[in-house]
């Protein structure tokens, strides 16, 4: 397992949690556990993960002022858990540049989520990352 990868086991992660909203930190050690994901990656993961639940409220009042003609609540699941996870690297992680975050959550959409989303992805966490904000 890489980065990536396990960028995208976060990402499904809190897609599972997004779909059943229930966010319960008791989820992740058996997420982990179940996939036997390997201990290089599993702090990273857990961490990432940990950060999203504890921070969720202001992740998604970010990425609310970002958005533009967007609904919040009619997102994708995995596009809203998508940009929770890069909004998270930007905002609480200094160790990943915001570029990373963006690029990582720009092929992660183009992977799993409708052809076009990665663009609206790319200029939400583009606007989050100059610290824009628009209402």
């Amino acid at each position: 397992m890489n980065r990536k990868e396990a960028r995208e086991w976060i990402v499904k992660f809190i897609f599972q949690i997004t779909i059943n909203e229930v966010f319960d930190k008791e989820d992740v050690e058996v997420f982990i556990n179940h996939f036997e994901i390997d201990e290089k990656h599993r702090d990273f993961i857990e961490s990432s993960i940990f950060s999203i639940i504890d921070n969720l409220d202001e992740i998604d009042e970010k990425i609310k002022d970002n958005l533009i003609g967007w609904d919040f609540n009619r997102l994708y699941c995995i596009d809203k858990s998508i940009l929770r996870v890069a909004t998270n690297e930007i905002i609480y992680d200094d160790n990943i540049p915001d570029r990373v975050a963006i690029n990582e959550a720009v092929e992660i959409a183009k992977k799993y989520s409708s052809e076009d989303s990665y663009r609206f992805i790319n200029g939400v966490l583009g606007s989050i990352s100059k610290g824009e904000v628009n209402e």
